[in-house]
Parts: C-alpha cells; sequence; structure tokens
C-alpha cells in the first residue's frame, strides 16, 4: 500500500469514553481505617506522655511542695488503672506508635506499682494466724465529729461492741459548720466517758482521746502541742488546728508502753474549693503543708528518742501514694503486714453528711486509705483489719492484736 493509499481512521467524537473503574469499596475501607488507626496511635501517645509527665510531677513534688496536694488528690487505684487502660488500649495502635504508646503508659504503671499503688501484695499467700490469749487490743477510729450528724449513743454502742484495752478516737469535739476553723469547741463529756467506761484511765488533747484499760503513767507532748502547752489561755479552736499527735505512755504488765493518737491535718477541704472567690489558695496550702510537716516532723522526732516499745494509730489524712509518711515508715513498721485485704480501704464511707449543702464530695466514694496504724520496738503484731462502722463514719474502724 502506498503513503497515498494510507487511511486514518476519524475519531467516533460519539463513541462513550473510557473511565476508570472505581476503587473496590474494601479499599476505601482499609485507607479509612489505616487513617484512623494512624490518628489514634497518635492521640495515644500524646494522652500517655501527658498522664506519664503527671506521675513523674506528683511523685517528684509529693510532700516537698505545698501545691503537689491537688496531683496527690487522686486514689492510688486511679495511679494505676489509668496506665494500665492505657497499656491494653496501646494494643489497637500500629506500628511504631504502638511500641511508643506501650512504653510511656509501661513506664506510668512501674511507677504507680512502686512508689504506692494501694495493693497489699502479700495477703494473697500471707496467713496471720491466730490471736493468741493475753494479747492486746487496741482500736482507732475517726469517730466523725463524735457521732454529731447521727448520735453519739451510736458512737458508745459501737465502741463497746470492740471490747477493747486502748481506744485512740480522733474528733472528740463538738462543732458548728459555717464557722470554718471557728467552728470547733470543747466537748465536755467527761461525767459521761466515765460511766461509759468504768475502770478506764482518760487522757485528751484537743479533739484526741484516748481510753485504756491500763494506767498512764506519763502523757509527754509532741511536735507543736509542746508550744500550746506552753500558754494555757491558747483557744481551742487554736488547739483542735494544731495538736494533732498524742502520746500516752501506759504500764501494761510491768512494761511502759507507747501509744500515739494521731489526726494529721487535712490538706484540702472542700468548703474552699471556689476557684472565683478571690481566696488566697497558695496561702492555704502553704499553711496547710507546714502544718503537716511539722506534726509529722514532731511525731518522727519523739519517736526518734523513745525508746519504749509504740503502736501509731489514727487518721494521716495521707495515701499509700503520697510522700509525707516516708519518715514514719522509716522509723515504725506498717500493720498492714498483719492484714489479709488485698486492697485495704479506710475512706470515704456512706455516712451522714458533714457538709450537708456539698453534694459532690459528701458521696460514698471508698477509693482510699488514709487511716494508718505502725508499730516500733519490741511488739508483736498478730492481726489488724478494717472493720464497718454501720453509716457512723465515712471512716473504717482500724482494729489491731498485739504483743509486747
Amino acid at each position: 500500500m502506498t503513503p497515498e493509499q494510507t487511511v486514518t481512521d476519524p475519531v467516533d467524537e460519539a463513541a462513550p469514553k473510557t473511565r476508570p473503574e472505581p476503587a473496590p469499596a474494601s479499599s476505601r475501607a482499609r485507607r479509612t481505617a489505616r487513617l484512623l488507626r494512624l490518628w489514634y496511635g497518635r492521640a495515644l501517645i500524646a494522652v500517655a506522655a501527658i498522664w506519664l509527665l503527671y506521675a513523674v510531677l506528683r511523685w517528684l513534688t509529693s510532700g516537698r511542695w505545698h501545691w503537689a496536694i491537688l496531683l496527690d488528690a487522686a486514689p492510688p487505684l486511679l495511679l494505676v488503672a489509668v496506665p494500665a487502660v492505657l497499656l491494653a488500649a496501646s494494643a489497637a495502635a500500629c506500628g511504631r506508635r504502638r511500641r511508643w504508646a506501650a512504653s510511656l503508659t509501661g513506664a506510668a504503671l512501674v511507677l504507680a506499682l512502686i512508689t504506692g499503688s494501694g495493693f497489699n501484695w502479700p495477703a494473697l499467700w500471707r496467713d496471720p494466724g491466730e490471736v493468741p490469749p493475753g494479747a492486746l487490743h487496741v482500736v482507732s477510729l475517726n469517730t466523725q465529729y463524735w457521732g454529731q450528724a447521727s448520735s453519739p449513743d451510736k458512737v458508745y454502742e459501737l465502741l463497746h461492741r470492740q471490747k477493747a484495752d486502748v481506744y485512740t478516737l480522733q474528733e472528740h469535739v463538738a462543732w458548728q459548720p459555717g464557722l470554718g476553723e471557728d467552728g470547733y469547741s470543747r466537748l465536755d463529756d467527761d461525767a459521761r466517758l466515765r460511766a461509759e467506761f468504768p475502770g478506764y484511765h482518760i487522757a485528751r488533747r484537743g479533739e484526741l482521746l484516748t481510753l485504756s484499760r491500763f494506767p498512764i503513767v506519763a502523757e509527754p507532748a509532741v511536735g507543736p502541742g509542746a508550744a500550746l502547752d506552753a500558754d494555757p489561755g491558747t483557744p481551742f479552736s487554736r488547739v483542735f488546728a494544731r495538736d494533732k499527735v498524742m502520746r500516752t505512755d501506759l504500764k501494761v504488765k510491768g512494761k511502759i508502753f507507747s501509744v500515739y493518737n494521731v489526726h494529721i491535718t487535712v490538706p484540702l477541704a472542700p468548703d474552699n474549693l471556689n476557684l472565683f472567690s478571690g481566696y488566697d489558695f497558695d496561702s492555704y496550702f502553704r499553711r496547710k503543708f507546714d502544718w503537716r510537716q511539722e506534726e509529722l516532723h514532731g511525731l518522727e522526732k519523739d519517736l526518734d528518742g523513745n525508746r519504749h516499745p509504740a503502736v501509731i494509730a489514727g487518721d494521716f489524712n495521707s495515701t499509700d501514694s503520697m510522700r509525707d509518711l516516708d519518715g514514719l515508715r522509716e522509723r515504725a513498721d506498717d500493720a498492714l503486714r498483719a492484714n489479709t485485704d488485698f486492697l485495704p480501704l479506710s475512706w470515704k464511707f456512706d455516712a451522714p453528711a458533714g457538709f450537708e449543702w456539698d453534694s459532690v464530695f459528701n458521696r460514698a466514694l471508698p477509693l482510699w486509705r488514709v487511716d494508718w496504724s505502725f508499730t516500733a520496738g519490741d511488739v508483736q503484731l498478730h492481726r489488724y483489719e478494717f472493720r464497718p462502722t454501720d453509716g457512723l463514719s465515712e471512716h473504717r474502724l482500724q482494729d489491731l492484736w498485739l504483743s509486747l
């Protein structure tokens, strides 16, 4: 065929144009899933990093900085649960993001477990055994203003059921709501105490009340209490606020046995949480922090100079994850070694509300252990339990059996 005979086929303009076939729906779903996993992984890493930063800052500042109470307010169980959930969630991330998320949350989880998780691991295998005959029975309880919201009669009923040799009781005080720190007054009921506990010896200091079957041979002042004793005219509200550790030396079977009744200053009160009130929160937190440090250091100093066997029991307003009790742990042994609860909790159980106007902070949220008992010196601890108070107090009753 010659070049002249070459014919080019005309383009049919009317013919339909060829379109690319649409991607299968499954391919779009896979791309969407990959994109979602990408952003899920990034978000998880961000949350894990923020939580780890919080966990580290909380540990570094706990018991060292007055604003740390806002970081320390979380129950120890939450410090473990959040990174545990994030660690499980990291399995859904992909590639490097999974490894980063797992590493960050794993670090926060390990930090929580080794710095105060609230778990009593030995309870899983430990058997404290039987309480031997003749053991000393000690009971400690924050009575919630001596049962003011329920009835003082219920306080006596509860205490009588314990049949204890020694009672260390906190908040033996009258309280008038709405007056803040000035609303506390001495509870003058010695006559009834003697009638309810015939044969017991009575010691009281501020809100602290100790009842003992054994003679009380000494009541040395501890910490800020020594300065208060120097001024007999100190108002009771000041005594209530600052005298938070009472030591009584008992004569038990020819031995001197020291009993410390403790109620460390609460670091944060719900009636001062209005952020828009113009309140000086920095001064408030600093004052509370300083008071707590003075009380705890006073207790530690007294223990350093006390060669008698001792039990230290009460409401410390401190959790297992807070470092406020580090000094005490160095000097005394936690009674938890004779407890069989894997997760011992002592506060906040259902009880009549102290602040009736507050519907949030007075809910039953039993997530904390703030009540503690320790022993020092030649003390054999047989049993340590938290017992219910039948709705009398937000706190559980501490029940100890020991021998000297």
